[in-house]
């Protein structure tokens, strides 16, 4: 679809919804405190595991051939294994359902994973060389200067407003020669670039999705400079993950097409679950016309 096309939709998109829905409500306050990112995720649990994947993975699918496969998935854990040697320490920020992690677990049995998250992994079936904790990982106090091989975070950091202080403790922990792979989301230019519509739907998707206000890809690579982490890639996926982002958006559109179907489900449905339907809505035109986009990055600490 041509990018100025999306451009257009995302402006008549936000008009339209502001006609039945108080969009208002998910711009006011940070909207990522820790609890806050806490009842989020618990709240679209069951959301993630039916739109995204039902073996838990959260992260956003990119399509090797530009279209939609299960496989997909794999791409991001995939991309960490190649870094992972036997007797490595591997350490992921942000579990979430545990998908992740226990994959790599699994294809790398000599080596031994830390999964850190504000949840807790619920599954039973937990390999013997994985170890996980419950706490912020932008604070590790119990881990030792120069003691993690490989760290890697999918789709996490954005939820931090001070990044710096989380990359500055990857640093400390990471021994020397050590790799950080990080797939998240950056604006295309910096968020006061944009008309007033845009910014209110960056503002939306950042803090209805529990996120700190999204940032441009020259702020977010001066995060990791001033941590000291070499920036080794940071490649553009974005038109690899719109055929993920085209069949949220159908799903999304079955309801917030439907004003009166919304404005009754939205009364009766808690606000973090109404706001990722709304981000599942506006995604797909904001990644086409090139205001948001989806990056791998690979660092190393030298």
């Amino acid at each position: 679809m041509n990018p100025n096309y999306s451009y257009y939709k995302l402006h008549e998109k936000m008009r339209a919804m502001e006609q039945f829905l108080n969009l208002d409500k998910f711009t006011q306050g940070e909207g990522n405190s820790l609890e806050q990112i806490r009842s989020y995720f618990r709240i679209n649990d069951w959301a993630y595991r039916h739109y995204h994947s039902q073996d838990g993975f959260m992260h956003f699918r990119i399509a090797s051939n530009g279209c939609f496969t299960e496989e997909d998935i794999y791409y991001q854990p995939d991309t960490v294994s190649k870094f992972i040697k036997p007797g490595d320490v591997v350490m992921e920020l942000g579990f979430g359902q545990g998908a992740n992690l226990l994959y790599l677990a699994t294809c790398h049995p000599d080596a031994h994973f830390i999964g850190v998250d504000l949840g807790l992994l619920k599954t039973k079936d937990v390999p013997r060389n994985v170890t996980t904790y419950q706490q912020d990982y932008s604070n590790l106090p119990q881990f030792e200067d120069n003691s993690v091989d490989v760290v890697y975070a999918f789709e996490t950091i954005v939820h931090n407003t001070d990044k710096e202080k989380i990359y500055r403790e990857v640093y400390r922990i990471l021994k020397p020669n050590g790799v950080v792979v990080v797939f998240d989301y950056a604006l295309a230019d910096r968020l006061e670039t944009y008309d007033a519509v845009v910014q209110k739907a960056i503002t939306v998707t950042s803090k209805g999705g529990a996120a700190a206000m999204m940032e441009s890809l020259e702020e977010l690579n001066g995060h990791y400079t001033n941590c000291g982490l070499k920036i080794e890639k940071c490649f553009d996926h974005t038109r690899a993950t719109l055929p993920d982002l085209k069949r949220l958006e159908r799903k999304a559109a079955k309801i917030l097409t439907r004003p009166m179907l919304a404005k009754l489900m939205f009364w009766l449905l808690p606000d973090q679950f109404v706001s990722n339907i709304v981000i599942g809505y506006i995604g797909y035109d904001s990644a086409n016309a090139g205001i948001g986009t989806y990056r791998e990055w690979v660092l190393r600490k030298p």
